[in-house]
């Protein structure tokens, strides 16, 4: 991803997982960066997904612990 990345990063982490969150600035508009140091998983959001994280209950965060690295909904073949 090419993008004029800010200086300031933001890491939080815990005993289970560590990540860096930084704003980035793309030909699209402000992102939110969210990368896994250890993992190497990265994603980039837009504001409107961001808010859709809040639109979620506990249950929707649990399945996706529960289910790392695979997909909430099975695509159809």
């Amino acid at each position: 991803m090419r993008a004029d990345e800010s200086d300031e990063v933001i890491v939080l982490g815990n005993e289970f997982a560590e990540i860096r969150v930084r704003r980035v600035e793309t030909r699209n508009g402000s992102r939110l960066l969210i990368e896994s140091p250890k993992s190497g998983h990265w994603v980039s959001l837009c504001p409107l997904e961001l808010e859709a994280l809040t639109w979620q209950g506990t249950q929707t965060f649990s399945a996706m612990i529960g289910k790392p690295n695979q997909p909430l909904i099975e695509e159809e073949p």
